[in-house]
């Protein structure tokens, strides 16, 4: 098990105040205020995590948020401080968990989100968490091990064919990397080097026109890649977060589609958060003029709330979103941390 990683940034008033300042007079995202709303608004009582909140347009149960916010809560300021939450969000996993031992929705079961959720499972054990047994975590595991190897994003496979990019075995499945490599460290396991080929291998499968927001997560699956010595790349880095910041608009946000070098679609803020996290992992300095605008950019999306509009003229306050944006925040004032991607 690995040493506690979140007693080392603590947060305050002060620290508060110096981040706003410290953007040339930009504003950026309210720390606080992103915190409160994750475990006040986004968590139902029984521990789901909803997608989105909104009366006139309600989200809908998201076991990917649900694990995306265990990473987020377990990697929080002091430690897993808010232990109830968590606990009520992983007894909520348990109840939800299909029986193939995948996570999804409307009747498909997601690679992709399972395996988030896998992360978020083994943080909330390593720091402590106690609902849910080794053999829960297990059973996803397996899942995760066995899509990967049958080349399948989506089960039943039928899902496949309405070509969503959620549903096909495409290049976003590099992400899947970094679950599985926190589930091999902390059970003393390497990471099966056929499960690596069988995901790099999806690098540069993307679509055209294409969609930003998952063209993100196969950057950051490439990053997982470099970080733990798993595999030459077959991609450049540097180039995909170049065009990243090429495609930002002057406001900062990142357009949700694009064809070559031009845009289209309104600005995403979970996109827009993805490549602020991406620079901060590559190189601030380099891209520290995208990355203050593109704060800008997620300072407007704030709610009154706390939590993160999934567009300027969006009522959803997005979950998802919000946490992406809360770690941008959390790093650019600190320290990123390879270790605590989201």
């Amino acid at each position: 098990m690995r040493p506690d990683r979140n007693l080392e940034r603590p947060r305050g008033g002060e620290e508060i105040q110096r981040q706003r300042r410290s953007v040339a007079g930009r504003r950026v995202p309210d720390i606080e205020a992103m915190r409160r709303w994750l475990v006040c608004d986004a968590v139902r009582p029984d521990g789901a995590v909803v997608s989105w909140v909104n009366p006139a347009h309600p989200g809908y149960p998201y076991p990917e948020a649900a694990g995306l916010l265990l990473s987020t809560i377990c990697g929080m300021s002091g430690g897993m401080t808010d232990i109830a939450t968590a606990d009520r969000i992983a007894g909520w996993l348990c109840q939800a968990i299909r029986d193939n031992g995948g996570f999804g929705r409307n009747g498909t079961t997601y690679l992709f989100d399972s395996a988030v959720v896998l992360a978020g499972l083994v943080r909330y054990r390593e720091a402590g968490g106690r609902i849910g047994g080794e053999a829960f975590v297990h059973r996803l595991g397996s899942f995760v091990h066995d899509s990967i190897a049958s080349g399948a994003a989506v089960a039943p496979r039928s899902a496949e064919g309405d070509g969503r990019w959620s549903t096909q075995f495409g290049a976003h499945l590099v992400k899947c990397l970094h679950g599985l490599q926190l589930y091999a460290c902390m059970f003393g396991g390497p990471l099966p080097a056929h499960l690596v080929t069988a995901l790099i291998d999806r690098s540069g499968h993307q679509p055209s026109p294409l969609y930003v927001h998952p063209f993100c997560y196969e950057q950051e699956g490439h990053l997982v890649v470099q970080h733990y010595g798993l595999a030459s790349l077959l991609e450049p880095i540097d180039g995909a977060l170049e065009w990243l910041a090429a495609l930002q608009q002057p406001d900062g946000g990142i357009l949700a589609f694009a064809n070559g070098m031009d845009g289209f679609g309104e600005a995403r803020s979970d996109s827009t958060a993805q490549a602020v996290r991406l620079w901060l992992l590559r190189d601030g300095a380099r891209f520290g003029a995208a990355i203050e605008r593109a704060l800008a950019f997620l300072a407007a999306c704030q709610a009154p709330e706390g939590g993160i509009r999934y567009a300027p003229t969006s009522d959803d306050v997005c979950s998802w979103a919000t946490m992406f944006t809360l770690q941008a925040v959390e790093w650019f004032i600190g320290r990123p941390n390879f270790e605590e991607l989201l």
